[in-house]
């Protein structure tokens, strides 16, 4: 009965909104009926009706009644720490205060009184019931706050937990948002907070919620007075975390940023030699554990990225590459470390030092959807296709996974009666099949496939016999439906708020999402509808329409909050030839039909002309001028237009089988081949300059060139210590090495697919 109970209980939980709902209602009867007959006893069963009665609107008041009736006394639900939890949600929203109140009093006073959320609550039961903020100034729930919260703080011992302390900044913060009288008593206790727990890691995190609502002055004013009380010591672990966490601090109100690219270098010199003076207190550390000054390198790293933006050089970025290998090679499983690494190579073109570092970090399960973005994201723009798709193909097993796996989960959750936990399960398995993510990974995915097949006859194949389009949708309500489940916050951050984070700054190129995902959905169906020689109907007329949308919207055109440069001038090309597609075909229709109205051929060459012609025109660039460095722009760049090229091969190829197969003999479409003809020329120069821009690149990064060039000027007048060190000469030589490697892989396998696609 339970499981027929929970079973119309989900399908309620799934009725369309503004339609009739009765299934809560049938459920909520057959429910009540056990409960009259004494057959709810257990906890689940409990919530199972908890969940029916929460699941309609304003039957909070009989939920709290059913918690604190007979069967909640029955199932000893104020012993379970999630009912306990609802118990006082409901209080509080059926606005009994002191019953509220008292029962979060006792769970801080007998149970917990870490309970972070619990100490959220009872401060709701203190400032909801007041109506002016002016009547809180005195009120005798406010006085009885501090009180309490006090009582509190006296009562931890030797080993004090943090809750109760954090709760004094929390009720004065919130007083002070209210009435404004006590800044400088919220000054004095987060002063007194790092006092006491200023040695944490989680001090940083505890504290920069408050420390945001400062000003300038006062925020600044923290810092001195922490740097005033600790001095400078770093002479033990416990001092090395306080000067961690107060050089979290200072970058957090920003006296770190917008430095001066001599001060700067000054900082990153200082961090450095603070993590060198911290390694041998870390030498009998497991190798499992983290170096205690880690946070130093990556705290330089930071800076030399700060560096990077503000004078877009590229040195800054193998500097703080070599610095983070030097830290990663003495705490080996620092995944921090690696997350900004991985970045770094990414900026720097080197997509097989990325993959080198994210294949060390263990990603397992779920975290396939939620981190593969780091190496994922428009992974065919290093032109290294096969590693790209190994690694596509690594992150998308969690998405098997999960349709095979999930649904035996909820199969288990009946056979054990854990109706709570069914929830949590259905959610998990509608995350997974509705993530973003995913969905960007299947349009990375369909293009890294079409790039594998270098000649036309295997492309045009694959189009039309593998590519499947069934759920390649861009429609608005499904790129809506989508969730975003990519962690963009597990990279260690301490900007200030209003600064871009470093998970941001990091990232090669904006990140895919709606406006993304519908281009490359656009481009493959276009492909697939022309490689079958299907007659033009209002399907493609649609997809035309649908992309013409997208590269001609404003936001695009002033540049996109998601697609590169080189993406929007991709899809305007796709565009030009899908219309030459569409006018051909067309013409062709006109010219075998008795239509007396029938176009004029040489219109429809000269309308044809006219978009070759603006192909040509977004095809030219400029040729790539070497720095030394090769940059993940440049890769981008040279990857875009041999992936054109691919989709052009397919386009000329589908045009010269219409005119073959449906109007050979007609003398118009001879005019035609002759024009697709010229336009492929240009095509095959376009690759011919990736060629020597390649070839050129390929000169620059030889092994000699990067030992006797690039490397001297990165050491040659370096502002940096750790560069000049001469213990580090051999660790910088090896690394730039291995990323010249990975720039000539991917050079060598470009030049390659550029050769293809020459026809």
């Amino acid at each position: 009965m339970f499981w027929a109970i929970m079973s119309i209980t989900l399908q309620a939980m799934n009725v369309p909104p503004g339609q009739p709902n009765v299934l809560y209602q049938l459920a909520e009867r057959m429910m009540s009926k056990l409960n009259s007959e004494g057959k709810v006893g257990s906890i689940e069963e409990l919530q199972l009706y908890l969940i029916i009665l929460l699941g309609q609107k304003d039957r909070h008041v009989d939920a709290l009644a059913l918690l604190e009736g007979d069967v909640g006394v029955k199932t000893k639900a104020i012993e379970n720490v999630e009912l306990r939890y609802l118990r006082i949600q409901l209080l509080i929203k059926a606005e009994r205060w002191k019953d509220a109140r008292d029962a979060t009093v006792q769970i801080l006073t007998e149970i917990n009184s870490d309970d972070w959320r619990t100490i959220l609550r009872y401060f709701d039961t203190i400032f909801l019931p007041v109506q002016d903020d002016a009547d809180l100034k005195g009120s005798e729930n406010l006085t009885e706050a501090r009180s309490f919260i006090a009582e509190l703080v006296q009562k931890e011992g030797k080993t004090p937990k943090r809750g109760p302390f954090l709760a004094q900044i929390e009720l004065e913060k919130r007083v002070q948002e209210k009435i404004g009288d006590n800044k400088e008593m919220v000054m004095n206790l987060l002063v007194a907070y790092f006092d006491k727990f200023g040695s944490k890691s989680c001090c940083f995190e505890d504290l920069s919620t408050y420390i945001a609502n400062l000003d300038k002055d006062e925020a600044h004013g923290f810092c001195k007075k922490l740097k005033d009380t600790t001095g400078e010591k770093s002479e033990t672990v416990k001092d090395i975390a306080i000067q961690i966490n107060i050089a979290r601090f200072e970058r957090f109100v920003g006296l770190q940023v917008k430095l001066r690219s001599a001060d700067a270098m000054a900082l990153v010199n200082k961090f450095w030699k603070l993590y060198e003076k911290a390694l041998p207190l870390g030498k009998d550390l497991e190798e499992t554990e983290l170096q205690y000054g880690d946070d130093y390198a990556i705290m330089a790293a930071h800076l030399l990225i700060d560096v990077h933006r503000d004078t877009k050089s590229y040195f800054p970025l193998l500097n703080a590459s070599f610095m983070l290998e030097r830290a990663l090679s003495a705490s080996k499983h620092n995944y921090q470390i690696k997350l900004v690494l991985i970045r770094i190579y990414e900026l720097l073109g080197a997509f097989n030092c990325a993959v080198s570092i994210y294949s060390t970090m263990a990603i397992k399960h779920v975290q396939h959807d939620t981190m593969s973005h780091f190496i994922s994201d428009r992974a065919s723009s290093f032109g290294l296709f096969n590693e790209a798709l190994t690694q596509l193909y690594s992150a998308h097993e969690i998405y098997h996974s999960n349709t095979a796996e999930t649904p035996e989960m909820i199969l288990q959750a009946y056979k054990y009666s854990t109706f709570s936990k069914m929830q949590e399960f259905i959610e998990f398995q509608s995350r997974l099949e509705n993530s973003l993510q995913k969905m960007i990974s299947d349009r990375e995915l369909i293009r890294l496939e079409f790039l594998k097949e270098d000649s036309v006859t295997r492309a045009l194949t694959w189009l039309q016999q593998e590519l499947e389009i069934n759920t390649l949708k861009f429609d608005t309500a499904f790129c809506e439906s989508r969730i975003d489940n990519r962690d963009t916050t597990v990279m260690l951050n301490w900007n200030p708020k209003d600064h871009l984070s470093v998970e941001t700054l990091t990232r090669p190129a904006p990140q895919p999402g709606h406006e993304w995902m519908t281009l490359f959905t656009l481009v493959p169906r276009l492909l697939k509808h022309m490689a079958h020689l299907t007659p033009i109907n209002a399907e493609y007329e649609n997809l035309v329409t649908a992309l013409e949308s997208l590269i001609a919207s404003d936001t695009v055109e002033q540049q996109s909050s998601e697609l590169t440069a080189e993406e929007i001038k991709l899809g305007k090309i796709i565009f030009q030839v899908a219309k030459v597609f569409q006018v051909l075909s067309q013409a062709i229709v006109a010219q075998n039909s008795n239509s007396p109205t029938k176009e004029d051929p040489a219109k429809t060459v000269s309308t044809i002309k006219e978009h070759f012609t603006a192909v040509t025109r977004l095809q030219k660039r400029d040729p790539i001028k070497s720095t030394g460095v090769i940059p993940w722009q440049t890769f981008h760049i040279l990857t875009t237009v041999v992936e054109t090229a691919g989709y052009l091969n397919i386009v000329n190829q589908c045009l010269q089988n219409l005119i073959t197969t449906k109007a050979s003999k007609k003398p118009t479409f001879k005019t035609v081949n002759a024009a697709i003809q010229e336009f492929m020329g240009h095509c095959r120069q376009a690759l011919q300059a990736v060629q020597t821009d390649i070839d050129g690149l390929k000169n620059v990064v030889k092994p000699e060139r990067l030992t006797t060039g690039l490397i001297y000027e990165l050491c040659d007048g370096s502002a940096l210590d750790f560069v000049r060190a001469p213990e580090n000469q051999m660790l910088i030589t090896e690394k730039t090495l291995k990323i010249g490697d990975s720039w000539m892989n991917s050079l060598v396998n470009l030049q390659q697919e550029a050769v293809s696609r020459m026809v």
